[in-house]
């Protein structure tokens, strides 16, 4: 396959993005419940007149106070930049949110430090990343995590809470309708990518189980996704 292939994927769902309907089709709304709960929780505490960044928000708005930042434009983005390089001056924030984006970027080290700077003292980082998902280039995607790593990742931060955000039914369902594409796909990368949507939605029902099993205790070692909540001391 050539590199033009990936390119195109990407350019499709930055076009797509931009909308929030056509957005849905993109690929399958992965459900996290406990991610969602606890960046509702941390957003209530702070009241609406709390800063708030968003790092990567997309076509999501979470709520009035939210200044939105991305690389793209989308009709929700406030501002366009580079998550490494954040425009704004030191203690700035009381709370950053970044869900589904360290794996995009080349240094996420880097982008962590950026957050820990923008942060006010006593404010907090909530950050959601993948541990057993497919690639997703979105332009591109480098690395995955498990509970342990990202928490390794944020040390700077006092720990709040940790776990996983996206359970093993959700990891054994996006692997198998990539696999169900690949092996469909007569070696077309986009014809792949459709399989793959058509069977993901198909069997979308089977995510029910994630209820039961995200209440194991060792749901973080099949875990589709995890997330780390600290504190700036």
């Amino acid at each position: 396959m050539t590199d033009s292939k990936p390119d195109l994927i990407s350019r499709i769902k930055r076009k797509l993005r931009q909308n929030p309907f056509l957005s849905y089709f993109i690929g399958c709304p992965y459900p996290a419940p406990r991610w969602n709960r606890c960046v509702r929780k941390t957003l209530r505490h702070l009241g609406p007149d709390a800063r708030i960044l968003d790092l990567g928000a997309g076509a999501r708005r979470r709520a009035p106070n939210v200044i939105n930042l991305d690389i793209g434009i989308t009709p929700e983005v406030d501002i366009v930049a580079d998550g490494h390089f954040l425009p704004f001056s030191d203690a700035t924030f009381d709370v950053v949110i970044s869900e589904a984006v360290l794996e995009h970027v080349r240094s996420p080290n880097l982008v962590v430090s950026e957050i820990y700077r923008v942060l006010k003292p006593g404010g907090d980082i909530c950050i959601a990343v993948p541990f057993l998902q497919g690639y997703h280039a979105s332009p591109h995607d480098y690395q995955r995590w498990t509970v342990s790593g990202i928490v390794q990742l944020c040390a700077a931060f006092s720990e709040l809470e940790s776990g996983p955000c996206a359970g093993p039914t959700t990891s054994l369902h996006w692997i198998f309708r990539e696999y169900i594409g690949l092996i469909c796909s007569f070696g077309s990368l986009m014809l792949a990518k459709a399989i793959s949507f058509i069977v993901g939605w198909l069997t979308f029902p089977i995510l029910l189980l994630d209820v039961l099993l995200s209440l194991h205790k060792d749901a973080h070692i099949l875990a589709s996704a995890v997330y780390f909540v600290g504190r700036k001391s």
